[in-house]
């Protein structure tokens, strides 16, 4: 199985997990998971870090919709 594979099915187990919380519990646990990316326990390196953080809030955006 390859890494995108495994990316992809992880991204659409994510979505429908988050599809079934209210707003509130959005929101709390997007900001949960921006601070992980950001703190210590996030991909090591700034780029990496941003990339993640943008990624994670291009998610949130489409969630939306």
């Amino acid at each position: 199985m390859s890494n995108q594979a495994q990316i992809d099915a992880l991204e659409h187990l994510l979505m429908a997990v988050l599809e079934e919380q209210t707003s509130r519990d959005i929101e709390r646990i997007f900001e949960k998971a921006q601070g992980s990316i950001m703190g210590s326990a996030g991909p090591g390196g700034t780029t990496q870090k941003t990339q993640a953080y943008d990624y994670l809030r291009n998610i949130r955006v489409n969630l939306s919709h």
